[in-house]
């Protein structure tokens, strides 16, 4: 008699497991691409935020800038600080629940020409560090720029991390174009004969 109960039980128990499953398979189709199952590879990932690396023309005087920024309150700060006009933004709406922002500015330079570019991001997986390479392009002594303050800035969004983080400063000179060099040619030429 108890074999029999069993064996009863067993097939009534058959048609909700058949069910459930389908209920959970139809679920899965149904919601496909609206739930996100977490991702167990930890690769970094990188954006470029629209609108940078950008010049900010100011008469404002600050120091060279490196940040990690990890919430809305201060990238607000960052902001503000690089311009307090407010005409900075940043269009993309950023989760700092999953990343962060790398923010890195030159100090305020009192000519034009001068630009700054995250160029790379690298993992340093045996030691839990990632290294930005900052490069910093300038004009060269000779070449003619305007003098006008500004303050060049760029910012990218990282996958969020607990590693270290290192900025490192590449600094590069920009030659000046051919045109600007015949300039300062012809300008030479017309100092040296009103000296004569």
């Amino acid at each position: 008699m108890n074999n029999k109960q069993k064996a009863s039980l067993r097939i009534s128990l058959l048609p909700v497991v058949i069910l459930i499953g389908v209920i959970l398979g139809v679920g899965y189709f149904l919601l496909k691409g609206e739930i996100n199952f977490p991702k167990s590879d930890d690769t970094l990932t990188i954006q470029r935020i629209e609108g940078f690396p950008t010049v900010i023309y100011t008469d404002k005087v600050i120091e060279k800038q490196r940040r990690v920024i990890k919430n809305n309150q201060e990238l607000t700060e960052f902001l503000n600080l690089i311009d307090e006009t407010g005409l900075l933004t940043i269009k993309e709406q950023i989760n700092f629940d999953k990343d962060m922002v790398l923010a890195v500015s030159t100090e305020t330079n009192d000519e034009t020409e001068h630009k700054l570019k995250i160029k790379k991001v690298y993992e340093d997986k045996k030691e839990k560090r990632l290294l930005v390479e900052v490069e910093e392009t300038n004009p060269e002594d000779e070449c003619q720029v305007e003098m006008d303050k500004n303050i060049a800035v760029d910012m990218v969004i990282v996958s969020k991390t607990d590693w270290e983080i290192k900025f490192e400063r590449i600094t590069k000179a920009i030659q000046c174009d051919e045109e600007q060099e015949q300039e300062i040619d012809q300008s030479t030429e017309s100092e040296s004969r009103i000296t004569n």
